[in-house]
């Protein structure tokens, strides 16, 4: 009697790719960050950006606006691998040169933005035009109706 054994190809199986890409290249599974992670808030007056920007000196930030995008830069330098501090078994804090630039969702006023820090937080404040801002009109009855009183 035989028996038939289904076996599914050695590439469909993530997992085994993941193994042998990471055996290929030498290198650990974790993914490489990108940058840093950052919200867009938007209120009537304006649009607010928090940034996750701990480790960074302000002096190091640099913030940009042009045609409708802001950009965010920063740099983290590297500590010294000092021998004497001891030996590296897991290495996760990143250094380095980072990147972001975000496409505002609406007309902003750059000569009003300002930028703060606060315990790590970046916070960019971009204020709306006034044309973008939502208005409130009002509407009046052209031809007003005489109130009868009831006597």
């Amino acid at each position: 009697m035989a028996y038939m054994i289904r076996r599914n190809p050695y590439w469909k199986d993530m997992y085994n790719f993941e193994k042998a890409m990471n055996r290929f290249f030498d290198m650990d599974s974790e993914p490489l960050p990108s940058g840093f992670p950052l919200d867009v808030i938007e209120n009537d007056k304006e649009y607010r950006v928090k940034a996750n920007m701990a480790g960074f000196d302000p002096k190091n930030i640099e913030i940009t606006y042009d045609n409708n995008t802001l950009s965010v830069k920063g740099e983290v330098e590297e500590e010294n691998k000092n021998e004497e501090e001891g030996k590296y078994h897991v290495r996760e804090r990143n250094y380095g040169f980072f990147y972001r630039s975000v496409t505002m969702p609406g007309l902003v006023d750059a000569d009003a933005i300002s930028a703060e820090s606060n315990n790590g937080v970046l916070i960019i404040h971009l204020p709306k035009k006034p044309e973008a801002q939502p208005r409130k009109i009002e509407v009046k009855d052209k031809n007003p109706s005489s109130v009868i009183d009831n006597k």
